[in-house]
């Protein structure tokens, strides 16, 4: 599957944003939203998850470093809806990353996302939490109603990819895990 249409497919859900002085929505992803499709596709794209981007599984690590976690807010076009209610992710493997897309809810319009936790624990395996916050200034009014808020979100890694990976969302709905997947699932 090519990168974009599973990055696109993932974060196809509106998000609405606070109203008040200033009228801008509140979050990370602002105008910077759109540089985060594309430097997803800078490694030239098309890796399907549990692939390389040359097609091949990734190396794996029994305890690889977690050398960074980087998450930006995507909003999408209203008109690319897929109809979902959020509380869906997608794994995807590179060497030495692992790139995740996914749809938290927020309570109002004013919430966003955010990396709540990400460590790799004993035995190989990182999980991350990525939590709806809200993000209103006191003097701001949000729409009082479920709202849905793209993620895409990368971790690098030094030594191979971890043996596995969980996606978790503490967000409107609870906390969950809402997506596993493993370098060699291909």
């Amino acid at each position: 599957m090519n990168r974009r249409s599973l990055l696109a497919a993932a974060a196809a859900l509106s998000v609405a944003g606070c109203v008040g002085a200033g009228g801008s929505p509140g979050g990370a992803g602002g105008a910077d939203a759109e540089s985060g499709a594309d430097a997803a596709d800078a490694d030239g794209g098309n890796t399907t998850a549990g692939e390389g981007t040359d097609g091949s599984v990734p190396e794996t690590a029994a305890d690889p470093d977690l050398l960074s976690t980087d998450l930006v807010e995507v909003e999408s076009d209203p008109s690319e809806d897929t109809g979902s209610a959020g509380g869906e992710a997608a794994i995807g493997f590179a060497p030495d990353e692992v790139a995740v897309a996914g749809t938290v809810v927020g309570e109002t319009g004013c919430h966003g996302a955010e990396i709540a936790d990400a460590a790799v624990d004993d035995d190989g395996a990182f999980r991350v939490v990525v939590a709806a916050v809200d993000r209103s200034a006191p003097d701001r009014l949000c729409t009082q109603s479920l709202t849905a808020v793209g993620y895409e979100l990368e971790a690098r890694f030094d030594g191979g990819v971890p043996e596995t990976v969980a996606v978790v969302h503490d967000d409107a709905g609870g906390r969950e895990t809402v997506a596993t997947d493993r370098p060699d699932d291909a």
